[in-house]
């Protein structure tokens, strides 16, 4: 794959990827709805887009580092509106998102120490199924699933597509199979959208129809 096509392709993924979560946090803000949005989901993503920054740095991959950067942003901002606008007391919500991101971590960090970057990165990629597993077992779980933004979804679909092209490029393995389990993933969250998602109602859902990643 030529040097001009995968440029392309990062770039494309850079600007998908960076509006992936991005639906999502302003339809919490905006709505003050966070039924079916997963916490722990909110705070995994967080973590794992913020351990692409230095994976980047390392290997000498910067075109992976904004789109990791405006996630991490994005997602902290859905953590803030869960907290704000969620039943569930905020001390019980931080405790489980704190817990939640240290945990995530750990793998990838004890890889990095034993085998180095490279399986590092094979290791976050996998870990972006893991990311994605709060939100698809939160909209399994409930009956009502109007606070979750299918755009995002629809973008994370998108954007693990064009990572996957990206990581065949530069034979990244870590990138790859961030792409099989984030298509995977996206997937199911769209499937259970189209199959349990009522009516609009325009005087709450203002987003359009409703994902840092980045590479996570």
């Amino acid at each position: 794959m030529s040097t001009q096509l995968l440029t392309v392709v990062v770039i494309a993924a850079n600007a998908v990827g960076a509006t992936m979560a991005i639906p999502q946090a302003r339809k919490v803000l905006r709505s003050r709805r966070v039924d079916g949005v997963s916490p722990v989901w909110a705070a995994v993503s967080a973590a794992v887009n913020a351990a692409w920054v230095p994976y980047g740095v390392a290997i000498g991959d910067l075109g992976i580092l904004p789109v990791s950067i405006v996630s991490v942003m994005a997602y902290l901002t859905i953590a803030v509106g869960i907290c704000r606008y969620g039943d569930t007391p905020v001390v019980d919500v931080v405790a489980r998102m704190v817990v939640s991101a240290v945990g995530i971590l750990i793998l990838p960090a004890a890889v990095l120490v034993s085998q180095g970057w490279v399986a590092a990165g094979v290791a976050l990629g996998l870990l972006y199924g893991v990311q994605l597993t709060p939100a698809v077992v939160a909209v399994y779980r409930t009956a009502d699933v109007s606070g979750v933004s299918v755009a995002t979804w629809v973008i994370a679909f998108t954007e693990a597509a064009l990572w996957g092209v990206y990581g065949f490029g530069r034979a990244d393995a870590g990138l790859l199979s961030l792409a099989a389990s984030g298509m995977f993933m996206a997937s199911l969250v769209l499937a259970r959208l189209m199959v349990r998602r009522p009516r609009r109602d325009r005087s709450t859902d203002v987003m359009p129809a409703g994902l840092g990643l980045s590479p996570a």
